[in-house]
């Protein structure tokens, strides 16, 4: 029953959304990576939580195929997360999930509003030590024949195609032992319509959570800014974040404070994780 209403949740989501809109008119793989809805957009294995699965649908109307691998990525300080190879320099502090999660199928060929589920299963070695490991799964667009044998350039009479591959990735995470993580909001900055501020983060595990900014002047305090799902990966001390505020019709930023709380739900409960204020003149 659980995986029913899921697919039914996930089809009703395809409909009302419709197909992504290309990022450029003439770029046929670009559009086509929008068009795939991944969910949930993140995985975290700990407890005793053994497996899990994701959902994939194809929101446009035409069937894309993608290939499944995990890659692993660094969080820069702003938040950046990029991908790293072999030939990155490793980080002592790293620890990555691969080898410890299983998953199928390895490719997907999605028709029209096809729902496609991925099993995950976690295989944990008796002598894993304590600590948090992060990998990413990626998503990645098989461009079509069609698209591969356009011309790009013609040379002695040689067709060339460079097809760029586009994807999306999301974390993964096992947790092993009692991990725990603290953290608080520094440097805050206001500077016209726009705060600036800091994540620093102290523990064995990362953080995630939602940020949002209130404006309490001499009425009701009133939501600016918010941004959803903000990490600080392991083992990154801090993130710095820029936020645009958008105050509601008539209201002013001035004479008043900022309320900063970034905080996470867990069992729909909602944990605070760091609050920060600011005076703004």
């Amino acid at each position: 029953m659980k995986i029913k209403r899921l697919f039914s949740t996930l089809l009703m989501a395809a409909a009302f959304f419709g197909p992504a809109k290309p990022a450029m008119a003439a770029d046929e793989p670009a559009s086509s990576i929008q068009d795939l809805l991944v969910t949930p957009t993140r995985v975290v294995f700990e407890g005793n939580m053994p497996t899990t699965e994701l959902a994939l649908v194809n929101r446009s109307e035409k069937p894309h195929t993608y290939a499944i691998s995990f890659v692993q990525c660094r969080m820069s300080e702003t938040g950046e997360i990029k991908e790293i190879d072999a030939t990155t320099p490793q980080d002592p502090q790293e620890h990555f999930a691969d080898s410890l999660v299983r998953f199928s199928p390895r490719r997907v060929i999605l028709e029209p509003r096809q729902v496609q589920m991925v099993r995950m299963m976690l295989r944990k070695p008796a002598d894993l030590g304590d600590g948090e490991y992060r990998s990413h799964l990626s998503f990645r667009l098989i461009p079509t024949a069609e698209n591969a044998v356009k011309p790009d350039s013609v040379s002695s009479g040689i067709q060339i195609k460079l097809t760029p591959i586009y994807g999306v990735s999301i974390p993964v995470i096992v947790r092993q032992g009692s991990l725990k993580a603290t953290t608080k909001l520094s440097n805050l900055r206001f500077d016209a319509k726009r705060l600036h501020l800091t994540i620093e983060r102290e523990g064995s595990r990362s953080t995630y959570g939602d940020l949002v900014v209130q404006f309490r002047g001499t009425g009701k305090a009133v939501t600016v800014a918010q941004m959803n799902g903000v990490a600080v990966y392991t083992p990154n001390p801090k993130r710095t974040v820029l936020l645009s505020l958008s105050p509601p019709k008539g209201i002013e930023l001035r004479g008043g404070e900022l309320i900063v709380r970034y905080a996470t739900k867990e069992n729909d409960t909602e944990q605070l994780l760091a609050e920060g204020r600011i005076t703004v003149p």
